[in-house]
């Protein structure tokens, strides 16, 4: 395990500068996943750490040790690629053993030490097979245990799901994490899906165009978003943000918002709200009722999506659309007359240069 330092990192190709500024640290075994929109520069940065990329500024520790001179063979990283990245002339045992040859490694150290991995990683019957002849599940634990015989201080995994169904990847992820907090190895994962994140991290680097914009563990990022970039790309499905206008009222205040319905705001978050523009709820914190009373949102359903245990509806008034993932089965239809009541407690406020200003939720 090592503790890997980001000293103030920058990057431009040319004139384009893609990282302006990233400084932060990951803790020695800690899982940190790098997340955000394609083209955000969480891959650039990744390849920065690995050597892949050199910096155009700052600079990077790698358990104590400034690497950035160093090429990425004497970093002590393993990285495991999007698309596995195995040689299709060797076998699974050759693929594996590979890194450790380049070492020098003796056949009986390099033999042992693959079938080593490939018993934990459930590769042990697929040792004479070719990459041409494994599943894409298979191929991914290949790259993994490539990567795992070299014993490393850090593992990268740049979108190693990516290529594979939405089965394999859920299967994927719990192997994976399992695996990481088997061996204690400090890994920095890179993904644009937030549900891996949310369910992978113990730590999440949120990205937007080179900048991070918010650090933390996946609840409180989920909890108390920084800003609504940040609000609205974690968690799915996303958060549902509504304009309104702040209204003072004795004891607190009130958001007019769609077809001018107001929503009360508990005072004790009421403070300090002056200024909010916009509101967040998230889909889980709407419920639906059958009558027009106070704080509810009248709406037109628009489409309904059943999923079994909840039924997600996407409703609209005029420009406004809401989302709302309700328990249970609800027989409704397009064009049907609904209204949604947000959670008052679970409110999130925004400025007009979409910063966070409050949550109510005590949590």
């Amino acid at each position: 395990m090592a503790r890997v330092d980001l000293d103030h990192i920058g990057k431009a190709f040319g004139r384009n500068e893609v990282i302006p500024d990233v400084n932060f640290t990951i803790e020695p075994g800690e899982f940190t996943v790098l997340v955000g929109p394609s083209g955000c520069g969480k891959s650039t940065l990744l390849r920065i750490i690995a050597g892949l990329e050199t910096a155009t500024r700052g600079s990077i520790r790698i358990g104590g040790v400034v690497v950035d001179d160093m090429p990425p063979k004497d970093r002590d990283i393993a990285m495991v690629f999007q698309n596995y990245a195995l040689y299709p002339q060797k076998t699974v045992a050759g693929n594996m053993g590979f890194p450790l040859r380049m070492r020098g490694s003796g056949k009986a150290e390099v033999d042992r030490k693959v079938r080593e991995v490939a018993s934990s990683l459930g590769l042990e019957d697929l040792l004479h097979r070719y990459p041409r002849q494994l599943s894409g599940g298979q191929r991914q634990r290949v790259a993994m245990g490539r990567a795992i015989v070299r014993n490393p201080q850090v593992f990268l995994f740049d979108e190693p799901l990516s290529n594979l169904d939405a089965k394999l990847r859920v299967r994927m992820r719990a192997e994976i994490r399992e695996l990481q907090q088997r061996l204690g190895a400090t890994t920095v994962y890179v993904t644009h899906d937030q549900i891996e994140a949310m369910t992978m991290a113990d730590k999440i680097v949120v990205m937007q165009a080179g900048v991070v914009e918010q650090i933390g563990d996946p609840l409180d990022i989920y909890d108390r978003p920084v800003n609504r970039f940040v609000a609205g790309f974690i968690g799915s499905p996303a958060m549902n943000f509504l304009s309104g206008q702040v209204e003072a009222q004795e004891g607190g205040i009130v958001f007019a918002t769609i077809a001018g319905q107001r929503i009360n705001v508990p005072d004790e978050v009421s403070r300090g709200l002056e200024t909010a523009t916009s509101f967040g709820i998230r889909p889980e914190h709407l419920d639906m009722v059958t009558e027009k009373t106070e704080d509810n949102l009248p709406m037109t359903v628009s489409v309904v999506e059943p999923t079994g245990a909840e039924t997600m509806v996407i409703a609209r008034n005029g420009a406004d659309e809401l989302t709302a993932t309700l328990k249970g089965r609800f027989s409704l239809r397009p064009g049907e007359r609904i209204w949604l009541k947000p959670d008052a407690s679970q409110l999130h406020f925004f400025d007009a240069d979409g910063q966070a200003l409050a949550k109510s939720s005590t949590r």
